[in-house]
């Protein structure tokens, strides 16, 4: 019985531990406009990723490469004089400018494409 108990919770442990990524969905709204809008963090089994928001088009982008390799180097570095701190950027495919990565979806303060602070967001689909 404590073995069957024990495969439980190595099977629970492991589940959060093997996937590598996460669509959200975020809905914000914008004066009596809801946008919703689906982004991914993080990779899956056989790559990984950078996500980025290319703010003249709108869009979130991916950097992808196979897991495994070495991950992209940034192409050029900034930095900040509100937060002091060095920000990396990264030429992504798609966007025409170099763009700082998004490293998690609970680091957005603020909705990338309404520019609201109050957003949902809603993990809908787990990658492995």
């Amino acid at each position: 019985m404590i073995q069957r108990y024990l495969f439980i919770l190595l099977i629970l442990f492991c589940s959060k531990a093997c996937f590598g990524g996460t669509v959200y969905e975020i809905t914000s709204r914008v004066d009596d406009k809801t946008v919703s809008y689906m982004v991914t963090f993080g990779g899956g089994f056989a790559f990984e990723q950078y996500t980025g928001f290319d703010p003249e088009t709108k869009k979130f982008v991916y950097l992808k490469w196979k897991r495994g390799e070495k991950a992209p180097k940034p192409v050029s570095k900034i930095w900040d004089h509100q937060t002091g701190k060095t920000v990396s950027l990264y030429k992504f495919p798609g966007a025409k400018n170099l763009l700082s990565i998004i490293p998690s979806v609970k680091e957005m303060k603020f909705c990338p494409v309404t520019g609201n602070k109050e957003f949902e967001v809603i993990p809908r689909i787990a990658i492995d």
